[in-house]
């Protein structure tokens, strides 16, 4: 009776132990880098505006989104994203100044961290001149 009683005991003990031990996964964390454009860059009317950048991530991501807002009028100008589970992203994408007017931009990206809604963010500022 005694031994049944002292495997119980260790049984119980180990369980504790080995699930007390269980470390949590530490949460992805990305470096988003914006290339292109920079800050107060100004592009003129009709030109090509280069959106460059890379993510590196501390593991798998889950995809990201570009956005263009013209802050003047706010409107989106130009929405892209990529849905694809990596560690890493380099973007290339271009946007033809049609705005008319000189207005201020927004450039943002948005990196989705995991299927939970936990993001990072990186923005920049610019001009589309007339």
């Amino acid at each position: 009776m005694n031994l049944k009683i002292n495997i119980s005991i260790l049984l119980l003990l180990s369980f504790v132990i080995w699930t007390g031990c269980e470390k949590e996964s530490e949460p992805v964390k990305a470096t988003l880098t914006l290339i292109e454009p920079t800050a107060g860059d100004t592009i003129p009317a009709g030109e090509a505006l280069h959106m460059h950048g890379t993510v590196e991530g501390t593991g798998e991501l889950h995809g990201y989104s570009l956005t263009l807002t013209n802050l003047t009028t706010n409107q989106l100008v130009y929405s892209g994203s990529n849905d694809n589970h990596q560690t890493s992203y380099a973007f290339d994408e271009h946007w033809v100044n049609m705005e008319g007017v000189t207005s201020s931009m927004r450039l943002t990206l948005v990196v989705n961290l995991d299927h939970d809604g936990t993001t990072s963010s990186k923005s920049v500022d610019f001009v589309a001149a007339q």
